[in-house]
């Protein structure tokens, strides 16, 4: 009786520490290399496992390397990472469990490799299609580009053509969270009407998230 007690105790012990190393794998991990960011202060914000909004701060090392360990609510939860003293930010999705990791160079934040997750596996791909017109824009807004067609013209040109991507991105696929992503960054932010009918595109799981239900939500109210 009592080697049984003893296997049964010992069972529960392994079963108690299979469920805690569970537990923990459900946080999120980031890691980051991203190139001229050298040591700087990055602070993190993100709906925290308790549906609290959580700020935290990690620093970078000097060739731009860092870790998180985050504990997110049990819903896909957009975490954002502000780069302090490069004054920008970058965001990533992410759901318990999910490792995730970017690599790029700072000085062109909006091409940043976001890989881990469904919807950052999505939205990556996303940019790998447009990364050359993101690449020329970046160069026209910093005045290092020449050509016969003035910069506000080219740059009207490369906007039309990176909204058109992302609809031929939406269309493609309407169940993807990454297509509301592109509809609120393209669309809905720069008050373009054809964002309802984007979002009529949508299909479930997309159609019913949170930020697609945010953009509808906005657009009732005038924005």
């Amino acid at each position: 009786m009592r080697g049984k007690r003893l296997v049964l105790f010992i069972a529960i012990c392994v079963l108690a520490a299979y469920g805690c190393v569970q537990q923990k794998d459900r946080r999120v991990t980031v890691q980051g290399a991203v190139s001229r960011l050298g040591g700087s202060a990055l602070y993190v914000t993100y709906m925290d496992a308790h549906f609290k909004h959580t700020i935290d701060t990690v620093h970078s090392t000097m060739a731009g390397k860092f870790n998180l360990k985050l504990r997110t609510c049990k819903n896909l939860t957009p975490i954002n990472i502000y780069f302090a003293e490069k004054k920008c930010w970058t965001t990533l999705f992410a759901e318990p469990g999910d490792r995730i990791t970017i690599r790029g160079n700072i000085e062109n934040v909006d091409l940043l490799t976001i890989r881990g997750g469904l919807v950052n596996n999505d939205l990556n791909r996303f940019k790998l299609q447009i990364r050359d017109l993101y690449q020329e824009r970046l160069d026209l807004l910093k005045g290092s580009y020449s050509r016969e067609n003035s910069t506000e013209v080219r740059l009207a040109e490369i906007n039309l053509l990176l909204k058109r991507a992302a609809k031929e991105f939406i269309m493609e696929n309407p169940t993807s969270i990454a297509s509301v992503v592109l509809i609120q960054d393209f669309f809905y932010q720069e008050y373009d009407p054809s964002t309802s009918d984007l979002l009529a595109l949508l299909r479930v799981p997309a159609s019913n998230s949170p930020l697609a239900e945010k953009i509808r939500n906005g657009i009732r109210k005038g924005h």
